[in-house]
């Protein structure tokens, strides 16, 4: 889990480098295991879609949990657009023929934002109602005691895999608590008070299985004294969804009651309203960390066959796509589209003698820009290609 949050789709057409007659399906949740029952294991697990029109064309945007047989928990950024938001309430598939029932009305809790990580939890009432038995209790603060004491956690989700690969199959994956690498990891945007974190290390490769794009509101659960309870919402994961640290969840035993009063809120707001759009207001992505050039070679020299890349950034919250693109420029701090001459797209860039010789003497910027709506955030990182240390 490198340090950015992401939201963006892909489509599953390439395996090992060759395209296949018949795709394979993708899966969700990185390092995950297939969930052969959706329906019978965990029903409870719903995908959330979104539409700019009540009839239009929908997209996949969030995983939640059914609390109530109407009230649907998710996370706060992922219903902040003003659109049309959707349920598929007990999917064999993502992209079966299950109905979308449409959402009534939902809320964030009081004290989100989009510029800020903390309270990153939504409810989302239905206008169908779900017949099945099984929904998980909620966590409370009365749990809180058992929850630190329980082993292992289970996390759901209809997100990318680690190849960031679109989900078709639903996943879960077995975590352990791991509060103390996320606070070394994250520093002081972690507040474990507030969130909790869960991963399972995979030592080897390095990575955590956890969370990926389309995973924004997934639940964590736990056995919690014999009963399934909604222990954690998944807030933060990774653009590359191959971890470097583990998931970041909101600690849902901490808005207990905040949790219980919206559900009741939007219960009752149901009974007045049609279906609606959204009227949360959508603000620019907030990139934190500082943008660096890695392979640079310490004596400053640039060589074909050399590779660069760009790192050091994280999203606040998430956002619907990110896009990273290679510029050269001799006005640096200038709008790229306007002042620079695209070289390549991407986290790493690939130096070739031609790219090089054409370029000496101006500046090679890496620019990345995140959105959500019609709102974009953008900052680059420079390096100066000095005609007398090239080669």
């Amino acid at each position: 889990m490198r340090k950015v949050l992401a939201l963006i789709a892909m489509s599953l057409s390439m395996v090992a480098g060759m395209a296949i007659a018949v795709p394979q399906q993708a899966s969700a949740i990185t390092y995950g295991d297939l969930v052969t029952d959706p329906v019978a294991q965990a029903p409870w697990v719903v995908s959330i879609w979104s539409s700019p029109t009540i009839d239009g064309d929908k997209k996949h945007v969030c995983t939640g949990t059914l609390v109530d047989p109407r009230v649907v928990v998710t996370a706060a950024n992922c219903l902040t657009e003003k659109v049309f938001y959707f349920a598929k309430v007990g999917a064999n598939t993502l992209d079966d023929e299950t109905e979308f029932v449409a959402a009534t009305n939902w809320m964030a809790l009081p004290r989100f934002t989009a510029k800020s990580p903390i309270s990153d939890i939504a409810v989302m009432h239905l206008a169908g109602t779900y017949t099945g038995s099984m929904i998980p209790g909620v966590a409370t603060e009365e749990d809180a005691s058992a929850i630190a004491r329980t082993r292992p956690y289970t996390m759901y989700g209809w997100g990318m895999d680690q190849n960031r690969e679109a989900a078709d199959l639903l996943r879960s994956a077995t975590l352990t608590p791991q509060d103390s690498a996320a606070g070394r990891f994250y520093g002081k945007y972690f507040n474990k008070t507030l969130m909790m974190a869960a991963g399972r290390g995979i030592p080897v490769e390095k990575v955590y299985a956890g969370g990926c794009v389309g995973d924004a509101g997934a639940p964590l659960v736990a056995q919690v004294n014999g009963v399934t309870k909604l222990i954690g919402i998944t807030s933060w994961f990774a653009k590359d969804c191959k971890v470097a640290a583990p998931t970041v969840f909101a600690r849902v035993s901490y808005y207990a009651k905040d949790i219980a009063k919206a559900v009741t809120d939007v219960k009752a707001a149901a009974k007045s309203v049609k279906i609606t759009k959204s009227v949360v207001k959508v603000d620019a992505p907030v990139m934190h960390g500082q943008l660096y050039i890695n392979g640079i070679y310490p004596n400053n020299r640039f060589y074909h066959g050399q590779m660069l890349t760009v790192d050091g950034w994280w999203w606040a919250s998430n956002v619907e796509a990110e896009s990273i693109r290679w510029y050269v420029t001799t006005l640096p701090n200038a709008p790229m589209s306007r002042v620079g001459r695209l070289v390549g797209t991407g986290p790493s860039m690939y130096l070739t003698w031609p790219l090089l010789q054409q370029s000496a003497g101006t500046y090679l910027v890496a620019e990345v820009s995140g959105s959500m709506g019609n709102q974009v955030t953008t900052n680059v990182a420079a390096v100066y290609l000095n005609p007398y240390l090239i080669g």
